[in-house]
């Protein structure tokens, strides 16, 4: 099969992380697979590594700039029409419309499958209703929060919603040089709580950061490693030194060295305020740690609470508090938490069921005959 795969983002994250994933997968099954994607992406950047063809003539800018999205509409339509793709898979609202309008005025076209990564709101309005109900032919979901989401909606098909879960590489996450990193960041034998992913309201570093703030006190000699870039780094290191934890708190920015830092950890905290599924969590759990998460989204698909890690309540500043003394206090504990965790993670998020899952479902659509023209 042909299959053209799009990105907006050109950041790093778990969006970008499972088209790589996927692409890679299908490309390894012997399909014909190109992303478009912005130019000097992360992710375009990675799939060069990976061998796998890259198209950067759209750029999916955010914001209303009409002549911007005619052109990514005229160069999309123009690359569908040369390749002839059996299938087009997009991941998010700019990739989607701009897709959708480069296939509106071809008399046949590739299906359109759209990956909802997340609970963000989709509004009943009527430009949403042709987009999601007649130009795209199934919405495939990354955790059952999304299924139910958009199982609620009256203008989504259901028989139309697939789920299929993120995956991770257990062997490359769980194999990493903690010593290095302690000896980087001068750790020694701390207590050391982290969370990597792009620094944004949602990911909740501001309710982790005050939870380090009441504990402060109470446990000497801890750390909280916090990995990512994004529009809040400026403001975490203000508000560290506003709340007296400065010493505490490690700030590094971007990194690509995960492995390592996940080993370097004896625990990792994921508090946000939503989440798809929680790709950082599933990193996080094939190395072997016990995880402080919040109870949102996806996020129960992966941890069982008292079993693989404990799930609290959105910005519960206090039981996000309580938790690290937990799991501070009780070392053999967080271990065995850590560890089943692991086994849950290789068991049931390979990368490979991703790969196969997304395979069955274009072989299945297009059993039927190639779709008419919007």
């Amino acid at each position: 099969m042909k299959i053209l795969h799009t990105n907006f983002h050109k950041g790093w994250g778990g969006q970008s992380n499972r088209i790589l994933i996927v692409c890679r997968e299908l490309a390894r099954k012997g399909h014909d697979v190109t992303i478009a994607i912005p130019p000097q992406s992360e992710l375009s950047r990675r799939a060069k590594e990976a061998q796998i063809r890259i198209y950067e003539d759209a750029l999916f800018a955010r914001g209303f700039r009409p002549f911007q999205i005619i052109r990514d509409v005229l160069n999309l339509r123009a690359l569908i029409k040369k390749e002839s793709f059996d299938i087009i898979h997009t991941h998010g609202s700019q990739d989607s419309w701009a897709i959708a309008l480069a296939l509106s005025e071809l008399k046949t076209r590739p299906y359109l499958v759209r990956t909802k990564h997340n609970i963000f709101p989709v509004k009943n309005h009527i430009f949403n209703r042709w987009l999601y109900g007649k130009a795209t032919d199934k919405i495939v979901c990354i955790s059952r929060a999304i299924v139910e989401y958009c199982a609620s909606k009256s203008y989504l098909k259901k028989e139309n919603l697939v789920l299929i879960h993120s995956a991770v590489n257990a062997d490359y996450y769980g194999n990493g040089d903690g010593a290095k990193i302690r000896k980087e960041f001068n750790l020694r034998n701390r207590f050391v709580a982290g969370i990597i992913g792009r620094l944004r309201s949602e990911k909740g570093h501001l309710y982790l950061f005050k939870a380090a703030a009441k504990i402060k006190n109470l446990i000497g000699d801890f750390s909280i490693f916090v990995c990512g870039d994004g529009t809040l780094f400026r403001e975490l290191h203000e508000l560290a030194e506003n709340l007296g934890i400065a010493d505490k708190i490690i700030i590094t920015g971007f990194r690509k060295d995960i492995p390592d830092i996940l080993a370097a950890l004896d625990l990792f905290i994921l508090p946000s305020l939503s989440e798809g599924l929680g790709t950082a969590a599933l990193e996080a759990g094939a190395a072997g740690l016990p995880i402080i998460a919040s109870n949102v989204g996806g996020i129960p698909d992966i941890i069982t609470d008292g079993k693989t890690g404990k799930l609290v309540s959105p910005a519960d500043i206090d039981a996000l508090a309580e938790a690290i003394l937990f799991f501070y206090q009780n070392r053999d504990i967080a271990r065995q938490y850590g560890e089943a965790l692991r086994e849950h993670v290789r068991n049931n998020f390979s990368e490979q069921a991703l790969g196969d899952k997304n395979e069955e479902l274009y072989i299945a659509l297009t059993k039927t005959r190639q779709r008419k023209g919007l």
